[in-house]
């Protein structure tokens, strides 16, 4: 059992167990841990995760979660039957922080400038490669799916929607293409610790309504920051939040982490890129298991019952973002800007 577990590997008295955000936990001696399987994470990426760890301590980030090595000086323990990380999590002395917005444009002036040495977590100036064999995967799957006809909810609904999420990729690609070509190599804004993909879940509230959020270091990446911006705001149109919303949070994260001409450019360029879309039909092809698949089918149908929503922003963008357009030169693609 968990406790016993516990014990043995950490010296901890479990006195209660409990679920925070998206894991299992616990309180021991006063303070709260969390309990994270391994799953597939190589050993590289371990030592990325400690390494941005150490450098965002050093530049005073004090809300991340500590990772507790066990009795034996080991980062991974096995509790329950899984390999497990362990996190402790932090105090917090302050009953009130900034909103979301405003902490992300803290933690992305922390993480800037990171020295990069050969690491596995590195996505800055890799959109387009990853982009266009994500979309080559994709076509060989649809040409698949065609030729061997529809057989399930999942198959029809994803050859009905690829070639307009194929076109919505390439319109993307397109525009990160002309934009690299535009700078000419010439550096615009700098590199950050981002996340894969960023929304609400991604840190660990501890007292949602005062903001606090303890800044889970799973899944962090090196990137540009817009990547985190334009991911929350996917997640918030998915959610059907108002043009105020976005505008909002766009502004709170500006105020402290302003964005250059060439940081506005990206931005729209990656809100073009449909990466809910591909994630979840993604997650379909890699499951082997029936409810994982259930799930993934349920979600493709979400996501395409709000692509309207997702239009409808990417063609007023310009005034929801209050982008500075007398600064940033940004040509919006063609089809978005009919009625």
């Amino acid at each position: 059992m968990l406790e016993r577990e516990i014990y043995h590997y950490y010296q901890l008295y479990v006195d209660k167990r409990l679920r925070i955000g998206d894991y299992d936990g616990f309180r021991a001696h006063g303070h709260y841990y969390i309990v994270v399987p391994l799953q597939n994470r190589s050993m590289q990426s371990l030592q990325d995760m400690q390494y941005m760890i150490t450098y965002l301590n050093e530049r005073g980030v004090n809300d991340i979660p500590q990772w507790i090595p066990n009795q034996k000086g080991k980062w991974t323990s096995s509790v329950e039957g899984n390999d497990v990380l362990l996190f402790q999590l932090p105090r917090f002395e302050k009953n009130e922080r900034n909103t979301i917005g405003s902490q992300l444009g803290e933690f992305h002036r922390a993480g800037e400038q990171i020295p990069i040495s050969n690491q596995e977590s590195l996505r800055y100036n890799e959109w387009v490669p990853l982009w266009s064999s994500r979309l080559d995967q994709l076509k060989e799957r649809y040409e698949e799916t065609r030729r061997a006809g529809v057989n399930n909810e999942f198959d029809y609904l994803f050859v009905d929607s690829f070639p307009y999420y194929e076109g919505l990729t390439e319109n993307a690609i397109q525009y990160i293409v002309d934009y690299e070509w535009d700078r000419k190599s010439k550096e615009e804004g700098s590199y950050t610790i981002t996340h894969e993909r960023f929304h609400p879940n991604t840190w660990i509230p501890v007292k949602k309504e005062d903001n606090l959020y303890s800044k889970m270091p799973l899944f962090w990446v090196i990137d540009h920051p817009v990547r985190d911006v334009a991911e929350y705001i996917r997640f918030l149109v998915t959610q059907k939040a108002t043009g105020e919303e976005i505008s909002t949070f766009l502004s709170d994260y500006t105020k402290e982490k302003p964005l250059t001409r060439g940081g506005w450019r990206l931005l729209y360029g990656r809100l073009l890129y449909p990466s809910t879309y591909l994630d979840t039909v993604e997650s379909y092809f890699i499951s082997n298991r029936s409810q994982l698949r259930k799930d993934s089918t349920n979600r493709l149908n979400y996501v395409l019952s709000v692509e309207e929503n997702q239009e409808s922003f990417m063609k007023n963008f310009f005034n929801i973002s209050a982008i500075p357009m007398e600064h940033v030169n940004i040509e919006p693609v063609g089809w978005l800007t009919k009625a």
